[in-house]
């Protein structure tokens, strides 16, 4: 019988996770749309994908690993508004993966025009 209530509360423990980090994703999601920005993608967890399904332009599902989630916006990264080039980042360890980022953003903003 306590193997049963400790997996119970174990099981109860991660729902009650994946909602709190699904609310959490809504507050990224939810305000984007109304300001018509472009959500490609909401996630709750990490890793492999177990289940998504697409509904608009926005891919819903789950991952393997419960312990996050992510919601992917369309230009968080964006190109120069005057010229349309992609912004050169600030010089550091990361300025390469920055730089990378940026550029295949640009790739999915054109797309939408």
């Amino acid at each position: 019988m306590t193997a049963l209530y400790y997996t119970l509360g174990v099981l109860i423990f991660v729902i009650a996770l994946l909602v709190s980090v699904a609310l959490h994703e809504c507050g990224h999601m939810i305000p984007a749309k109304r300001f018509g920005v472009r959500v490609s993608q909401f996630f709750v967890g990490f890793g492999k994908t177990i289940w998504s399904r697409h509904k608009g332009e926005t891919e819903y599902g789950f991952k393997a690993i419960p312990l996050g989630g992510y919601v992917k916006l369309i230009g968080m990264l964006p190109p120069d508004p005057k010229t349309g080039e992609v912004r050169e980042s600030s010089t550091g360890i990361f300025s390469g993966l920055i730089d990378s980022s940026r550029e295949a953003e640009w790739e999915q903003v054109k797309a939408r025009r």
